[in-house]
């Protein structure tokens, strides 16, 4: 059974004005982060008001998404994504990195040996717009990407806005193939799509840092979504297993897998739940089929693309070079290193390898608890693919915003409790507005989230003055 949630008139929110208001905000601060010379802190300002009012009007949205059309939450995720299409990059730096890494490929280099600085000089000016803490690191993402990246650069060379513009469209695929998987993986588990639609598609970290962004996150999620459903559709109980479905849909995920590794996690759980339903031949076709697939698409990119196997050997390396102030893992290494450093002793780097290690086989204990639940049909596999993906998130080395975008495409199909969803979706808001649309200092960087504050706090004052602003109150439902 779907949700019910109040219909429109009972709440006394308007989807259209929530619409428009949420376009508005990323108009704001698409205007605001143009160089149109404000200072620092007005961009901070006018910027987190806007992303603020962006992540109000989605939550609002969300009281209202079970009783949407499907339609009419596409026509607000292409309005809400269009303004952003003309953005500068924002909230990271690492579209510079995979135009050095696109370059590095292209003149021949090895990008997973050599980094920006080596390859392309250190006075390069694509070398200099790298971070740098990445500027002597090899690429730490798989062929598929670096291929992908290669291609880009041999189209647009050093040029940096049609580099943007054309890795900004490898996000939009992603996004297609998100709004076309997210509705029918949520039917296959009995959740309102259009609820999926809302907790996922709109939610403010794919405008944020998929288009906007230009994280190649975006084709990877896309990427997997896709190819799951297509698993799932091609083992579908009614009638016969489609094989060539589900051919394509391991394909797309070892493609996305190929992309960031991660994703293999979500083809690992399926695979698990279709080998506990399947009959003992059929078990031997998915304990074979899928690994051997995975193997055989991976091999395929990994040589056909030319870039080999020296992905492999640093997944485990480049990305936990930088320490994540996000990473909770680190947040005790840093704790620990503070109170060493009271008495002396530098700790920090040490403490950090030791949490890292800790929150590793922690991670490898509740990936394998639940892929055991998933197998026992406790959980569904898209909802235990999701918390595992959680559960990187909390005990891994590195967190950025955007990778919580794993978890959230996974679970906003197979939650089934409205508190659940909730939660994920305050943690998307909060996660929306934490990183700023610009630097600055850190006075700069206070004073204008603090205006912000005043801003929004002064106009939803101003509003539930005026009887504009509704009472909102979430009462108990599941599915």
């Amino acid at each position: 059974m779907q949700n019910v949630l109040p219909a429109p008139e009972k709440t006394g929110l308007n989807i259209s004005a929530l619409h428009w208001a949420g376009f508005l905000g990323i108009a704001v601060l698409v205007l605001v982060t143009s160089g149109i010379g404000l200072p620092s802190v007005l961009v901070v300002a006018l910027g987190v008001a806007g992303m603020a009012t962006l992540v109000l009007s989605w939550l609002g949205i969300g009281r209202l998404a079970a009783g949407l059309p499907e339609r009419r939450l596409y026509w607000i995720a292409v309005s809400w994504c269009a303004p952003l299409l003309v953005a500068r990059p924002l909230f990271s730096g690492d579209i510079n990195s995979y135009l050095a890494q696109g370059l590095i490929a292209a003149k021949g280099f090895d990008t997973y040996v050599v980094g920006p600085a080596e390859a392309l000089g250190a006075d390069s000016p694509v070398t200099m717009a790298v971070s740098h803490y990445w500027r002597d690191t090899p690429a730490p993402y798989g062929p598929a990407f670096v291929a992908l990246a290669r291609t880009i650069a041999q189209v647009a060379g050093d040029a940096f806005v049609p580099t943007v513009l054309l890795h900004r469209l490898l996000g939009l695929i992603g996004i297609v193939l998100m709004a076309w998987a997210l509705p029918r993986l949520a039917r296959r588990v009995g959740v309102s799509p259009s609820i999926a639609l809302w907790l996922a598609l709109l939610n403010p970290l794919v405008l944020w840092h998929v288009v906007a962004g230009v994280h190649n996150d975006g084709l990877m999620v896309g990427l997997m979504v896709a190819g799951l459903e297509l698993v799932l559709m091609g083992a579908a109980k009614t009638g016969a297993a489609r094989p060539a479905l589900i051919a394509a849909g391991v394909i797309a995920v070892s493609a996305a897998a190929n992309i960031k590794i991660v994703a293999v996690a979500g083809l690992l759980f399926v695979g698990v739940g279709l080998f506990r339903r399947a009959t003992p031949a059929g078990r031997v076709a998915v304990a074979l089929g899928l690994p051997a697939g995975f193997a055989a698409v991976t091999a395929a990119i990994s040589l056909g693309s030319g870039l080999g196997f020296g992905w492999v050997r640093v997944l485990s390396g480049v990305s936990g070079q930088v320490h994540s102030w996000m990473a909770p893992t680190n947040e005790l290494g840093f704790l620990v290193g503070g109170i060493g450093k009271i008495f002396g002793a530098d700790l920090t780097d040490s403490a950090i390898e030791v949490f890292s290690l800790i929150g590793a086989i922690l991670g490898l204990a509740v990936g394998a608890r639940l892929l055991w639940l998933t197998y026992r049909e406790k959980l569904h596999p898209l909802y235990g693919a999701g918390l595992t993906f959680a559960a990187m998130l909390v005990l891994g080395p590195v967190v950025q915003p955007w990778y919580l975008l794993w978890t959230v495409a996974l679970l906003a199909v197979s939650l089934t409790t409205d508190r659940g969803r909730w939660i994920l979706a305050v943690v998307s808001a909060v996660f929306g507005v934490l990183l700023p649309p610009a630097n600055g200092g850190a006075v700069s960087l206070a004073l204008g989230y603090l205006i912000a504050v005043v801003l929004i706090g002064g106009t939803l004052f101003l509003l539930k003055r005026k009887g504009l602003l509704p009472e909102i109150r979430l009462r108990k439902s599941r599915t």
